[in-house]
């Protein structure tokens, strides 16, 4: 059901912009009426796009993301001291950039730590181009930054007990749909519906169900 106060705001729009169409002086009241309604309505659309948008904080939470961010920004401050930037020259920013180093380096351990609890696997390609890696860690599946998938009509993720998809009539009966892909591209976090055991799930399948077309598998292993 449509918000009263946003039912109240295109209702109030609609009407100044009829009065402003018809009237080639406009009355100081309908310029009023028009800024009225740009400040009732833009704050709005503002708040709805900027709680759509993941901070860095979000992605941290993908233990892929997080140990290639970590590791490519510790690669980054090493290489300003090994090309002798002058920011080294700075004593203060030269604390700043080890002090970044160190913590980064941390976070990259913890990562790749988190990682080696759950279960990991890279895609193959079959039909179609997929690549990227995948990690299962209790009730999530995460996938890496260096995913990619043509994209497809409705493709989406599958986590089944079969080793290899192409051996079965797949969608097997073992097979748990997890919704839609996201995106094509990149990171990306995905709940997993309730399981009673995560350890007998061994393959992540990349399934069109418009097309019944198997874009590609990753086998999970610990």
């Amino acid at each position: 059901m449509r918000n009263p106060r946003n039912r109240f705001a295109c209702m109030t729009c609609r009407l100044s912009a009829r009065v402003m169409s018809h009237s080639p002086h406009p009355h100081p009241m309908h310029t009023a009426l028009r800024h009225f309604c740009v400040l009732l309505v833009g704050p709005a659309l503002l708040a709805g796009c900027s709680a759509a948008r993941p901070t860095l904080s979000d992605h941290m939470t993908n233990p892929l993301f997080a140990e290639r961010y970590g590791e490519e920004l510790v690669n980054r401050m090493t290489e300003l001291e090994i090309q002798k930037d002058p920011l080294i020259e700075n004593a203060e920013k030269k604390a700043d950039i080890d002090q970044v180093r160190e913590q980064w380096m941390e976070r990259a351990k913890k990562a790749r730590d988190v990682q080696r609890e759950g279960a990991t696997g890279e895609f193959a390609e079959m039909k179609e181009y997929v690549r990227g890696r995948a990690l299962l860690l209790g009730n999530t599946l995460y996938l890496s930054t260096t995913f990619e998938s043509e994209p497809g009509p409705s493709l989406h993720l599958y986590l089944t007990t079969a080793v290899d998809p192409r051996d079965i009539a797949f969608p097997d009966p073992t097979a748990v749909d997890l919704g839609e892909l996201q995106s094509p591209y990149g990171a990306q976090t995905v709940a997993v519906p309730n399981v009673k055991d995560f350890s007998i799930l061994r393959t992540l399948v990349l399934w069109d169900t418009t097309l019944d077309r198997l874009y590609g598998f990753a086998q999970l292993s610990r």
